[in-house]
C-alpha cells in the first residue's frame, strides 16, 4: 500500500503525536532497562509476539500506573 493511502503515518493530529511520544518513551525506558523491544525481532516471529505483549503491558503501566495483580481485559478500564 502506498504511503499516500495511509495519511496517519505522517499525521500531525494531536492524538497521533501523543501516541507516538508514548511509544518512543516506553521504547527508550525498556531499552534502558535492558528489555527487548518489538523492533528487535523479525515481524511475526515468536520473539516478536512476546515482545509485543510485554511492550503493551508497559504501555498500560505508563497510562494507568502499575497494574500488577490487576486483571485487565481489552475494553475494560479500572474505576477512577
Amino acid at each position: 500500500m502506498d504511503k499516500d493511502q495511509l495519511p496517519f503515518l505522517d499525521s500531525s493530529a494531536p492524538h497521533f503525536q501523543h501516541a507516538r511520544a508514548l511509544s518512543l518513551s516506553v521504547g527508550a525506558i525498556r531499552r534502558a532497562q535492558g528489555k527487548a523491544n518489538p523492533n528487535d525481532f523479525p515481524v511475526g516471529s515468536i520473539e516478536w509476539h512476546f515482545a509485543i505483549e510485554n511492550f503493551a503491558g508497559d504501555v498500560l503501566k505508563a497510562l494507568i500506573g502499575d497494574s500488577e495483580g490487576v486483571d485487565l481485559h481489552v475494553g475494560e478500564r479500572p474505576a477512577d
